[in-house]
């Protein structure tokens, strides 16, 4: 069902590749400025780079984005990036001592999103798409790619395993994960793989639905504006990786929150336990091993939260993510809006329990919930059904190096 695209793709000089590459996530615009400082070949440069001239006429966005232009041809003839001549898809593997995840980079149809042939299971927020739309306006740069699920595919894993038995274009090693890139030029395996996407009854977005959206919008005023728009342009697709439902790993996000001056902790025990059977566990307890059990620490004390007597055999309404948010932080903090509320802060991925509740212990927090991780057979459901999860309710690895293959919008 989905249409994928080969494309000329803008990969990293082999020799280059570990010094260009940046991990986004968690990238302040400190760090980036430090690694900007002592790293002129860095991908930093393309992001947050730095304003020479500050004599040059226009506001500060238009002077970034210009920059960031010339930075990206300045890589481009120096041979920092490498524009391939001819259209492939690639193959990508993330490997370390923990996990391995494989799959096809390639460019996604916008039609495909628009018309929900790649499944959704968030919101997205007007503001967000607006910076990331005008980032791709202006420099043309698709380097972030969205994460796409799909149900295993025997046919799809024996050419992968096939192709990656050849010479890879890149491998690098970052942070104690290796890092390889494949092409896959010969049209008629293109072409395979192409078909065998096409018969695929569903894909499903798992992480980057701002891009994908952001992307999307970007293509539809494209369109508007070419008078002999065939279908075939740049714009008309966006980056993105294929892995298999069941390589990918999903954590949770996470709930540390902070009290107003007239809450209080006791208060708040006292009514989880009117709702909840609540048990009082040993803190290297408090990161739960099953749904449907999450953990409080609170008052330099950890407890464990059971959520099983509130299930109503509704696949949304009985993540625990829901039942966090319908019974406790919207009617015990009132806060309704989680996504704005600033007294509620969202910890993904694996988390540093020790500096987590250090922050509890000085007030930082006043407490925190530690929950299990949504399984993707749940999110899958979810998406067939057109429902949408609470914010901030997964945290998909594999995340992706920037940089290391961009997709051009000319």
């Amino acid at each position: 069902m989905p249409i994928i695209h080969s494309f000329k793709a803008i990969l990293p000089h082999p020799a280059k590749a570990e010094k260009l590459v940046i991990h986004l996530e968690n990238l302040s615009l400190e760090s980036a400025k430090e690694i900007r400082s002592i790293n002129p070949e860095s991908f930093v440069h393309l992001l947050v780079p730095k304003i020479e001239n500050h004599y040059l006429r226009g506001s500060k966005t238009e002077i970034t984005f210009q920059k960031i232009a010339e930075n990206f041809d300045d890589f481009i003839q120096k041979n920092i990036l490498i524009k391939d001549d001819t259209a492939n898809i690639y193959i990508y593997r993330q490997e370390n001592s923990q996990h391995s995840y494989t799959g096809i980079w390639t460019a996604s149809s916008i039609d495909d999103y628009i018309n929900n042939k790649i499944k959704k299971h968030e919101l997205t927020r007007a503001e967000r798409e607006k910076g990331l739309i005008e980032y791709l306006q202006q420099t043309g740069i698709d380097a972030n790619p969205v994460l796409i699920t799909y149900p295993e595919n025997q046919k799809l894993e024996a050419i992968i395993k096939n192709e990656i038995n050849k010479d890879s274009a890149i491998k690098i090693s970052l942070d104690g994960t290796d890092h390889q890139v494949w092409r896959v030029s010969d049209l008629g395996k293109v072409n395979e793989i192409t078909q065998i996407f096409k018969e695929m009854p569903d894909t499903y977005i798992a992480d980057g639905h701002h891009r994908a959206a952001a992307a999307s919008t970007y293509g539809i005023e494209r369109r508007k504006l070419n008078l002999k728009h065939k279908g075939t342009e740049d714009y008309n697709f966006f980056s993105s990786v294929y892995i298999s439902a069941n390589q990918l790993s999903i954590l949770p996000f996470h709930r540390f929150v902070k009290l107003t001056e007239r809450q209080n902790s006791n208060d708040i025990i006292a009514s989880i336990r009117k709702e909840f059977e609540l048990t009082e566990i040993d803190v290297k307890d408090l990161i739960p091993t099953r749904p449907h059990f999450v953990g409080l620490y609170i008052q330099h004390k950890a407890y464990q939260i059971n959520l099983i007597n509130h299930l109503k055999n509704d696949v949304l309404a009985d993540l625990d993510v829901s039942i966090i948010q319908e019974k406790i932080l919207g009617p015990l903090f009132q806060i309704d809006n989680p996504r704005e509320d600033q007294r509620l802060q969202f910890v993904g991925g694996v988390v540093d329990l020790p500096t987590y509740i250090k922050k509890v212990d000085e007030g930082v927090f006043d407490m925190g919930f530690l929950l299990f991780p949504i399984s993707v057979a749940e999110l899958i459901k979810i998406a067939d059904m057109g429902e949408i999860m609470p914010p901030k309710s997964t945290w998909f690895e594999p995340k992706f190096l920037a940089g290391l293959i961009t997709h051009q919008i000319n």
